[in-house]
């Protein structure tokens, strides 16, 4: 009866002091400013898998406008194949901070920090597994 007692205790402390959960609008309003969320350099890298082919990694840099574009240049590694190349394309930033581009006929999905410092995305596409981080160097 007393660690129940305790238990109890210890939930409703827990309960009471915990941040408040997002509102749907609350999360709505965490990107307010869409694709300008993203804007300047940053720095990727990243790991993955090309099925049927092998391991790739990955490192870069991005550059976003800020309204819709990025210009991707990176070294890769693909089952030991060095290559470098640049590419660009379009980018989406929506309210919560979900978001999604199109590089070279490859789609990817991203999270993004609200204050658009952080990157977390992965290839959409089937058998590429791939995903990384990106960190804003500079505006």
């Amino acid at each position: 009866m007393t660690k129940l007692l305790g238990s109890l205790a210890l939930a409703a402390i827990i309960l009471t002091t915990a941040p408040p959960a997002l509102k749907a609008n609350d999360a709505d309003a965490l990107c307010p400013l869409g694709n300008a969320t993203l804007r300047g350099t940053y720095m990727s890298r990243s790991e993955g898998t090309l099925v049927g082919v092998g391991p790739l990694a990955a490192v870069g840099w991005l550059t976003y406008d800020g309204k819709g574009n990025v210009v991707n240049g990176f070294t890769i590694s693909v089952n030991g194949v060095i290559s470098h190349d640049t590419i660009s394309g379009p980018y989406t930033v929506n309210s919560d901070c979900t978001g999604s581009t199109n590089l070279s006929g490859r789609n990817y999905f991203f999270i993004v920090t609200p204050d658009g410092n952080t990157v977390n995305w992965i290839a959409s596409d089937p058998g590429f597994v791939f995903s990384g981080t990106e960190i804003r160097l500079r505006r």
